[in-house]
């Protein structure tokens, strides 16, 4: 796991700078700007246009992480590789656009009760998922030749900034709302072109038409993966965001932007697991290939801990402090509602880091049909839950369908990796990290509240919970990467000092 310490400093970094943006975007910008009506139509559009791509892109994102290591070789261009995959997004984007147009009543019909507001914005629907298809494709691509930064940073960075661009224009030139929803769009196509930017500055941009790949022998068990793939991702996606569609639908646009608000904050949980997965993606799917079980079980193991610690302390940061985080949102009263989202939400995301990587091991193993048979039900689950829990509980009934989706899936991908590869991702260091957990929860009930000065609360209660926690990890050894990591920060900064953890 050194390697992928190292390979992980800058995408920490540039993790934490979009947590910085998104904070501001979440926290302020997005509830002092748009209303709750407005922010619910941002995010239902992005969760749409998401949805739409994951069916345009017809697997072309996923393949990589399986195959790629069989047409690697940089001096004959990968064997067309990239060109394989363009030519797929732009088979699927042609076919999608056609279903799409030729289906246009399933749209009208979901969200013309609720959320008719929504309809306006059909047409832009199309640019937008073709350049996520894209997007997708480059990112995967970019990942699997073991430079994930450029993928973080536009994703966790670019995004959140242009989205913060797009709030600042809209706030002072006052143009349509219509215009604002345009540009967000257009930011994101420039997004695409900095991903095809970086392959052409990194000398991997091979986009000459070469048909090598469509006459390999494996391109028949690659097509049976990309379908097996692509029902598998419709369901996740379908997990992922239905809940927010189905709100849309049964509640209206203004639940959803209460709940997207709520949603957010818990969703900074797990920005650093999707750093660190993107930076395992290339080492597990070798260790696949060359079957090699040992390093497997090490990279779930210690993926598993260092996730765990790392989502925990923010999942703790944030709930200690809920309330107060509701008085920095501009008109946090309205938003105040979203507080029972933010916790089950949160327990979903640590749960899923606690896991591990999973995901990663069984979807480029040779067992991912397994994994992926499944996802339909998975998906009747998630759509089941939301059904039942909405019409009784409204945001927190998603909150709850959602985190119970969640849970589901990743025992369901634990039992299968420990039956078919023997590996878990559970140790002793697991049980350390919930006792130390317990502890900073019960030693914030210590920690008097500081009246009419929240931020001041924030900062004092944060400081010493997280100090306690990192200062108890580090004692006890919890994760011997986290170990690492500060040892080394103690020999660049006080060389002179012989104490080590």
């Amino acid at each position: 796991m050194g390697i992928v310490i190292r390979q992980s400093a800058k995408s920490v970094i540039l993790t934490y700078i979009g947590i910085a943006i998104g904070v501001i975007n979440t926290l302020w910008l997005l509830p002092y700007i748009l209303t709750e009506t407005q922010i619910g139509l941002v995010r239902t559009l992005i969760n749409v246009a998401t949805l739409l791509a994951t069916f345009a892109c017809l697997s072309a994102g996923n393949i990589p992480n399986k195959f790629f290591p069989y047409f690697k070789d940089i001096t004959k261009k990968h064997h067309g590789f990239l060109f394989f995959l363009l030519v797929i997004g732009l088979v699927g984007s042609g076919l999608f656009i056609i279903l799409f147009l030729n289906f246009r009543f399933l749209f009208v019909d979901a969200f013309a009760k609720n959320s008719p507001l929504l309809l306006n914005y059909f047409y832009p629907l199309l640019p937008f998922t073709v350049i996520m298809v894209f997007i997708t494709i480059f990112e995967s691509y970019n990942i699997i030749q073991q430079n994930p930064v450029a993928p973080i940073f536009t994703r966790e960075v670019l995004t959140r900034f242009f989205l913060s661009a797009s709030l600042l224009m809209f706030l002072f030139l006052k143009f349509e709302y219509e215009w604002f929803i345009n540009l967000l769009i257009g930011f994101y196509g420039i997004v695409l072109l900095v991903l095809i930017f970086y392959s052409y500055f990194k000398k991997y941009l091979f986009i000459k038409p070469n048909f090598g790949t469509f006459r390999n022998p494996l391109l028949g068990s690659m097509f049976v993966y990309a379908g097996f793939v692509l029902m598998g991702n419709a369901s996740g996606v379908i997990i992922n965001n239905i809940d927010s569609l189905m709100l849309s639908a049964y509640s209206g646009l203004k639940s959803t932007g209460i709940y997207t608000i709520a949603f957010f904050i818990a969703t900074f949980i797990e920005i650093p697991k999707r750093s660190l997965s993107q930076v395992l993606i290339p080492l597990v799917s070798e260790a696949n290939k060359e079957n090699d079980r040992t390093q497997l079980d090490m990279l779930y193991k210690k993926s598993a801990i260092t996730q765990l610690v790392i989502g925990g302390i923010i999942f703790i940061i944030i709930w200690i402090n809920i309330d107060n985080i509701f008085k920095i949102i501009p008109h946090g009263n309205l938003y105040a509602a979203g507080k029972w989202v933010v916790l089950f939400i949160g327990f979903g995301k640590v749960f899923d880091m606690l896991t591990g990587v999973n995901m990663e091991i069984i979807g480029s193993s040779k067992y991912y049909k397994i994994d992926l048979s499944l996802f339909p039900i998975y998906g009747l689950i998630a759509i089941a839950a939301n059904l039942f829990f909405i019409p009784k509980l409204g945001i927190t009934g998603a909150a709850i369908a959602t985190a119970s989706s969640v849970f589901l899936i990743n025992i369901i991908r634990s039992t299968i990796l420990y039956l078919t590869l023997k590996i878990q991702p559970f140790s002793l260091d697991t049980i350390k990290a919930f006792s130390i957990a317990g502890i900073v929860l019960l030693l914030n009930y210590i920690i008097p509240h500081i009246p009419n000065h929240f931020l001041f609360d924030i900062a004092i209660r944060s400081i010493i919970v997280a100090a306690v926690f990192i200062a108890l990890v580090l004692v006890f050894k919890v994760s011997e990467d986290i170990n690492m990591v500060a040892n080394k920060l103690l020999m660049k900064f006080f060389p002179n000092l012989k104490f080590r953890f």
